[in-house]
């Protein structure tokens, strides 16, 4: 009997499922490119390299300097507590360096989810970006609730015996036993001020930030007319709890210097991100480590360590030494401080939802922006109305720890991306500009072969050549080899971290399988970044670089792999629930919708936009036009574009594809004159059938007249 034609075929189905396994992980793999156009941007860049650092500070120097310095000096170290928030602040400068060079090189709104989706991947990217809205509605949940709790105080528990008489008291973890209507009435406040613009909410928090400093060296300068040493030398000495108190000190002290990457969700509202963002991280997380190590250390000076209020530890000091008067000044600073963070991540945190609906991978509702504020007001609405629930409903001490978790696991990240791109061939946004631009526009023809040579052999991530004997990496694409080499140091360092800090003891005690263990992991982690460095990096970034590359982002992985293993497994199992919540959103809407599988999504045009002074040209100043033909907004892109064009007065060169070949191609070049004023008052640029930027009049006049042609050999 003849087979069915109908019939499926033997076999048919397993390549069916496997060619949709494939399909799948192409698409989970899959990166953003950004063009050339990455500084193009509905948002407002409106904030300069100071409102940037000082919003980086009002982040980091909020409730924890007025209470989490009293809390780890009275419970954890002591006078060490010092030195406690010196290597946290240490190893917050380590990922802050990496947070640094990723906000210069992507200007984009998003932080460690862009970086993560320009470098990794798409699935990652969004694990990340997921982590990030949770981090900044915890985080100002938990300062709406420290800022609640401060005003209780000051207020002798007013608030809080009103709250227990005619509220509903639950001991439901992890809810609160009671509502917090404060905390749910400062949220919305903030909320409506981050809704009016960014140059106003940046302004508030400029002010609410000076004044704060102001308090902190006031409190630095008095606290050191009173300080007594033998505060340091009696009450069991400096280190009262051991080598154990002091490294469980920085443990928590680290959670004081969390805020700093908000700076680069404020990458598309700042008016030089190459520039403002790494200065803006770098100091305001240099001047942040010496407002905690100053406070904490006039605190121990100032009285017992055993004395200290942990609720109110700072007024209660001076109150101790007779000042009075300056407690009103400290509750002045406080909650200034704690106004400005929680400022800080409202502000940040609808521009990370912002970034995820612009990307398509969340809902696309969620990227419109008011065209009158340029705030994406419907992020801003949602998100912060749902952080005022939770202030309203959840413990601080449930909030915290699920804060932690989300944090940590964006700072490994990010370290390990700077590792992979520092051995990238190309870095996309970057070097597709670059590439268009033919070899003979940058030198003479005789040195161009040369050039091309030169190039090939220094090309990054591959084998340098005294190792090239090595086989295992011989044959390996360029940073392939670094790539796999960073996800094999990753789970030694998480191997461990674990037995340092859950093996501690056996390890103390001279066990033998805790001994061999960490000998193993020790080894290999070396072995990883010994293979790393036998590669070359990538010298031709000119933006900030991190300096160390491997060796010192390899340390704030393991750093922040410590931290989280440290976490307890409940905060580990809320963690999953609230990442099934998030992959859930992705495979059911991102993964279809997303952007970057549009056709012709990372097309780029033959044009490249330069400035007229073509004697002193350098390859910073060279920017590419996109032209998405599927994009609904291409034609408000090209309008932003000649905008951008006119304001720079620059020229526009069309290199066809022929010319990188030889430099004695014959090419047709438009240039878009803009240095006449008249001729650009009585013609506009619009762009052709085929995409590409001409220059028309309204006039009439032959095509010959208005557009300057011109023949380049």
């Amino acid at each position: 009997m003849a087979d069915d034609p109908l019939a499926p075929r033997r076999g048919s189905a397993p390549r069916g499922v496997s060619l949709m396994c494939s399909t799948l992980c192409t698409k989970l793999i899959r990166t953003k490119s950004l063009g050339l156009d990455a500084l193009s941007t509905p948002l407002k860049r409106c904030l300069s390299t100071l409102e940037l650092t000082l919003m980086s500070i009002g982040a980091m120097i909020g409730a924890g300097l007025y209470v989490l310095t009293g809390t780890v000096a009275h419970e954890m170290c002591g006078p060490a507590v010092m030195v406690s928030f010196l290597i946290a602040g240490v190893a917050s400068l380590f990922s802050a360096l990496s947070y640094a060079e990723f906000g210069a090189r992507i200007p984009r709104a998003g932080s460690a989810y862009v970086y993560t989706y320009v470098t990794v991947g798409e699935l990652f990217a969004f694990v990340v970006g997921w982590d990030l809205v949770l981090e900044y509605m915890i985080g100002a949940a938990s300062v709406a609730r420290a800022w609640s709790g401060y005003i209780d105080y000051l207020v002798d528990n007013r608030i809080s015996n009103w709250t227990d008489q005619h509220l509903l008291i639950t001991d439901l973890r992890p809810f609160a036993d009671k509502p917090d209507l404060i905390a749910f009435g400062v949220v919305l406040v903030i909320m409506l001020l981050v809704i009016i613009g960014a140059k106003e909410s940046s302004t508030m928090n400029s002010v609410l930030t000076v004044i704060n400093l102001v308090v902190v060296v006031f409190i630095i300068i008095s606290g050191l007319t009173m300080a007594d040493l033998h505060n340091w030398i009696d009450y069991g000495g400096f280190m009262p709890f051991g080598w154990r108190g002091l490294m469980n000190g920085a443990a928590s002290a680290f959670f004081g210097f969390v805020g700093f990457d908000v700076v680069g969700n404020l990458a598309e509202e700042a008016r030089d991100p190459a520039r403002g963002i790494p200065v803006a991280i770098c100091v305001s997380v240099f001047l942040t480590i010496v407002a905690y190590v100053g406070v904490s250390a006039v605190l121990t000076l100032m009285v017992p360590w055993t004395e200290i209020n942990p609720r109110s530890a700072l007024a209660s000091a001076f109150r101790l030494r007779g000042w009075n008067w300056a407690g009103s000044i400290v509750a002045l600073g406080a909650m200034c401080a704690m106004t400005a963070s929680l400022l800080a991540s409202l502000f940040a945190l609808p521009r990370s939802v912002y970034a995820l609906a612009s990307d398509g991978l969340f809902y696309h509702p969620f990227s419109k922006v008011s065209g009158r504020t340029h705030v994406p007001w419907l992020a801003t609405l949602v998100f912060g109305f749902l952080t005022a629930l939770i202030a309203l409903l959840f413990n601080i001490q449930s909030l915290v720890e699920f804060l932690s978790i989300g944090t940590l696991l964006a700072y490994t990240i990010v370290a390990a991306s700077v590792i992979v791109t520092r051995y990238q061939s190309h870095f996309p946004h970057e070097m597709a500009g670059l590439d268009m631009i033919p070899p003979w526009f940058e030198q003479g023809e005789e040195e161009l072969s040369k050039e091309t040579l030169r190039r090939r052999r220094d090309e990054p991530g591959v084998l340098k050549h005294a190792y090239s004997f090595v086989p295992l990496l011989r044959g390996a694409e360029p940073g392939q080899a670094v790539s796999t080499a960073v996800l094999i140091m990753a789970i030694f360092e998480v191997g461990l971290a674990m037995l340092v800090m859950y093996g501690f003891n056996a390890t103390t005690y001279r066990q033998i399988w805790a001994g061999v263990g960490v000998v193993a992991f020790t080894v290999g982690l070396v072995l990883t970044l010994v293979v790393i460095s036998l590669h070359k990096q990538n010298r031709n970034i000119m933006t900030f670089k991190v300096p160390f590359v491997p060796v010192l982002p390899a340390i704030s992985m393991f750093l922040n792999i410590c931290l989280m293993v440290s976490l307890r497994s409940i905060t580990w199992i809320r963690f999953a629930v609230w990442m099934v919540v998030g992959l859930l959103v992705y495979f059911s809407y991102g993964v279809r919708n997303s952007r970057a599988s549009l056709p012709g999504s990372d097309q780029l045009s033959d044009y490249v936009i330069m400035p007229k002074r073509k004697e002193s040209v350098r390859k910073t100043e060279l920017v590419r036009v996109m032209r998405r033909r599927d994009s609904k907004n291409a034609e408000k892109e090209n309008e932003e574009t000649e905008k951008l064009i006119q304001a720079e007065d620059w020229e526009i060169r069309n290199f066809r594809e022929k010319s990188r070949d030889l430099p004695a191609t014959e090419v047709t070049s438009l240039v878009v004159d803009t240095e006449d004023d008249s001729e650009t008052d009585n013609g506009k640029k619009t762009p052709s059938s085929d995409g590409n930027l001409t220059d028309t009049t309204e006039k009439g006049e032959s095509k010959g007249e208005d557009t300057k042609e011109k023949k380049e050999t």
